[in-house]
Order: C-alpha cells, then structure tokens, then sequence
C-alpha cells in the first residue's frame, strides 16, 4: 500500500514539473519580439572654459550627470581635437551612442568645433548644451539638437542654423536674469536640472523610436471583391 501510495505521488510530481516546463515554454513562444528595446549608451563629455578655473559648474553638472546614472566627463577647452578623435573612432566601430556635449564659454566654443569636425565625417550629434559660448557660431548639419543658454554681456552670443540643419535649435536669452553673470551662469543649478531634463527626454524618445521600428507592421486587410453576379 506504501509503495502505490509512493508511486501516485511521484507521478504527481513529475505531471507538475511537466506542466510548468510546457507552459514557460508557451510564454517563451508567445513574447512579442521588438518590443523590449535597450536605451543606447550616453556618452556626455563636458568642457570648460579659461585656464580651467572659472567654469567649475561644469565638474558639478559633471558629478551630477554620474549620479543620474550617465558616463560624463569633464575636459579642458583645449582638449577638443582628442575628444572629437575618441567619439569619430567610437562611431567607425560601430557604436552608436547618444552623443551630448556640453561646455562653458571657450568649452561652448570647443563644443561647436567638435561638431563640426565630427560633421566632415557625418557623424551625428544628438545634443549640444552651450553656456554662454565667446562666438556667434553656426550649427552643423550633424547635430540634431542644441539649447544656447546665453546672456548679452560681452561674452554671450546667439547661435544661428548652417547649412542643412533640420534640427531643434533653442537660444535662451537670460539677459534679464540679475542673479547670473558670465562666470555663475555656468553653476545655476535650475540650468543643470533643465540640461539633464532634455537629455533624458532625448533618451526616452530614443528608446521609444527603437520599440517603434521593432514592432511588426500591421498588414492591411485584402479588399474584398466586388460582386458581379456571374459565376
């Protein structure tokens, strides 16, 4: 009796795992494809102005992007031509980050100079913050987005569309602003909470365009014929 008893259960358990091996493997059968897209990489680098000393909001927005979750780094303004030289390599093995310079006076300049270094090589830019950058220069073609925090105290200066560029081109124009200057603006924490509110939005429509391109396209329903009453 012990022995039957012993078999039905064994039985039993065996049917269970059975049942549960089947039905993941239904689950794993039935998961829609496309739609689980990973956000690309967020490459940030940032640049500061003169002699490194009055542009240390950027080590801040620096500190604060890391602690986002982001891989951002801070340079001098001379440093351009090697991080122009990094991301072009980056981009020629395949890596398709989500590229964002951001830089404070001569370090806004070095932004743009990477741009359009980068641009010779068709290399896209998602996102280009300047604050209060020394020239009124032009964006490339290259660079899908860019906000210009400026003021018009000497320094600052607007920055126009060149060229065959199609992207989203925004000059804020702080003038008006008392509290900022062109050695604080760079350190206003309401700015750095709006720089890293556009990248995650540029992040968030990124992974949002990669789940639309993976889903299936619907296929149109067949037209019905018409009826002609012959055979």
């Amino acid at each position: 009796m012990i022995a039957v008893r012993r078999s039905i259960m064994a039985f039993a358990v065996w049917s269970a795992i059975f049942y549960c091996a089947a039905a993941t493997q239904a689950l794993a059968q039935n998961k829609p494809k496309g739609v689980t897209a990973a956000p690309r990489a967020v490459q940030v680098d940032l640049f500061r102005g003169l002699a490194d000393i009055f542009s240390r909001g950027m080590d801040t927005l620096t500190d604060k992007l890391n602690r986002e979750g982001y891989a951002a780094r801070v340079y001098s303004h001379r440093d351009w031509q090697a991080v122009a030289h990094h991301i072009a390599q980056r981009y020629a093995r395949g890596d398709r980050d989500i590229v964002v310079l951001i830089g404070h006076s001569l370090g806004a300049d070095a932004t743009l100079q990477i741009a359009n270094a980068l641009a010779r090589s068709n290399v896209p830019i998602d996102l280009i913050v300047t604050f209060d950058g020394t020239h009124p220069h032009q964006v490339p073609a290259n660079v899908r987005h860019l906000v210009n925090f400026y003021q018009n105290n000497g320094f600052g200066k607007r920055i126009s569309a060149g060229p065959g560029f199609t992207g989203e081109l925004n000059n804020v124009d702080l003038s008006a602003d008392s509290n900022l200057s062109h050695v604080t603006i760079d350190k206003s924490h309401r700015l750095h909470a709006q720089v890293i509110a556009k990248i995650t939005d540029i992040v968030n429509r990124d992974v949002a365009a990669a789940r639309k391109a993976g889903k299936p396209k619907a296929k149109k329903p067949k037209t019905a014929q018409a009826q002609t009453g012959k055979p």
